[in-house]
């Protein structure tokens, strides 16, 4: 008798076992899965966090040391590997960069909408300022080099502007490189073509080439001066 009522104990057992497990499952067309626990992420949450841990970080001239490399003698954007640069912390945009005009080259103010499209390049000190340089990436179109003098005691922006850019837009392809000729001067060329009707068979495109320099004070003013242009359509000298 103790048997039968330990083998019926052991059969009640194992069935409840049985309906637990299969409660635990979903059915579907294909047989049972495992039903998966998922939680939900805050994205809002992950992003207020690093926004907090960003505004934490001493923005000073070290920062930026930390994130460029040593000025080189020449520059060519389109060699630039962006992937491999640092990107600008919105805070670093709005407080230092996107609050200063350009003062030559273009947009008249960086935005600081998209800091992704940001990163820090190259850096050099000078006896009076420091000079760094920052690149910006529109996927429609370019890739901007500018170069951004500070003062020495704190970070202080003196100037801002273009001195090197690739792209195209249309019929339109131009590029800015140049290199450093002495300390404080980088000779620049500026190549602008266009090509109004996209005919391979038309010999009619218009080619401009300007070669000019940035002067550096030696207090971090940056002076654009023009040298030499001459202008192109087709094989015929216009400029």
């Amino acid at each position: 008798m103790k048997k039968i009522i330990l083998l019926i104990f052991l059969i009640q057992l194992i069935s409840c076992k049985n309906d637990s497990q299969k409660n635990n499952l979903q059915k579907t067309e294909n047989g049972e899965i495992p039903m998966v626990k998922v939680e939900k992420v805050n994205d809002f949450d992950k992003t207020e966090q690093k926004d907090k841990e960003i505004n934490l970080i001493n923005f000073n001239i070290d920062f930026i040391k930390s994130k460029t490399t040593k000025l080189t003698e020449n520059f060519n954007v389109g060699s630039i590997k962006i992937k491999e640069l640092n990107k600008i912390p919105k805070q670093f945009l709005e407080t230092y960069i996107s609050s200063h005009k350009v003062d030559f080259g273009y947009p008249e103010y960086l935005p600081s909408d998209y800091p992704e499209s940001y990163s820090f390049y190259q850096f050099k000190e000078f006896e009076n300022f420091y000079l760094f340089t920052i690149i910006h990436t529109n996927e429609f179109c370019c890739k901007t080099l500018y170069a951004v003098t500070t003062e020495k005691n704190k970070i202080s922006i003196i100037n801002i502007g273009v001195i090197g850019f690739v792209g195209g837009d249309g019929g339109w392809i131009g590029e800015r490189f140049g290199n450093w000729f002495n300390e404080f001067g980088i000779g620049s060329t500026l190549i602008n073509s266009y090509d109004e009707d996209l005919d391979e068979k038309t010999n009619n495109t218009e080619i401009d080439t300007t070669w000019s320099e940035y002067d550096f004070s030696k207090k971090g003013i940056i002076k654009n001066i023009e040298h030499h242009r001459v202008k192109y359509k087709g094989d015929k000298q216009i400029e």
